[in-house]
Formats: structure tokens, C-alpha cells, sequence
């Protein structure tokens, strides 16, 4: 692949997940794939910045030691878990909106990337991945000379 991936609203629907959860309410048993797939995404932010993609994604309540960051094959891999408090005895919920559980977000660079370079950083619930930009993927301003 050339480039990162853009935002786009449609992405956020996932067919199959669907029709997978579909199928588990219907005939009672969780398929193999639903059973490994991530529980929930968190957001994320992408952008060139100086020359470096800068990668930001929202993980209050994630502690930072149950974060993995990788890159292999041109893809920048974040996965990790938020626990769930399990312990609600005596608390009459009368909303729970947070995702718990295993979380796994894929980001597809360019070619020549080089993961020595990676860098990664947690603070305030943000993790931050900076990634610098191969020369060949930056775009070059060609001089046009009179003749």
C-alpha cells in the first residue's frame, strides 16, 4: 500500500460483524471468528506532521502497560484491553456506556517505513505513535523552468 487509509463515516459499519452477531442471537452459539475479534475501537486520528504520520488514538482508562504497539509488513498494529471493573456489588448502575475488553486497531503505511523509528506515547488517555515518513512517500516539488 502507498498511503495511510482515509476517514470515512461508512467504515465505521461492519457487515460482517453484523451479520455474525446476527447469526449468534439467532442460533445461540458464537462462530470462531466472532469469538477473536475485538471487543470493542477506539478512536483514532491520523495526520503528516514535519514529515512524520502522527497517529493518535483515544484510550482513557486503558492502562499504558496493557498496550502493544507493532509494525510489520507496512502495518502499525495497536492492540490491548480495558479492563471492566467486576466488582459491582452495591452499585445500582443507571447507565454503563464504556466499552471493556480487547481492542485492536490496524493502520496501513507506505512502503520503506522504518519501525527503529517508531515512537509511542501515553498521556492524559491519548496514545500518541509518531511514525517517521519514508523520503520515497513524501511528495517532491518539481521546478518548471522557462525554455
Amino acid at each position: 500500500m502507498s498511503t495511510m487509509l482515509r476517514w470515512s463515516p461508512t467504515r465505521q459499519f461492519h457487515f460482517h460483524r453484523d451479520a455474525d452477531d446476527m447469526l449468534v442471537r439467532f442460533f445461540g452459539g458464537p462462530t470462531d471468528e466472532a469469538a477473536q475479534r475485538p471487543s470493542w475501537l477506539p478512536a483514532a486520528e491520523g495526520r503528516i506532521e514535519d514529515g512524520t504520520y502522527v497517529i493518535q488514538i483515544a484510550l482513557p482508562g486503558v492502562d499504558p502497560k496493557k498496550v502493544e504497539v507493532s509494525l510489520k509488513d507496512n502495518v502499525l498494529t495497536v492492540k490491548g484491553e480495558r479492563q471492566a471493573d467486576h466488582d459491582t456489588a452495591g452499585k445500582d448502575y443507571f447507565v454503563r456506556e464504556v466499552a471493556y475488553g480487547a481492542f485492536e486497531r490496524n493502520f496501513a503505511l507506505p512502503e520503506g517505513v522504518d519501525a527503529t523509528h517508531v515512537e509511542a506515547k501515553y498521556a492524559n488517555g491519548m496514545l500518541q505513535v509518531r511514525v517517521p515518513t519514508p523520503q520515497a512517500a513524501m511528495p517532491r516539488t518539481i521546478e518548471v523552468k522557462a525554455a
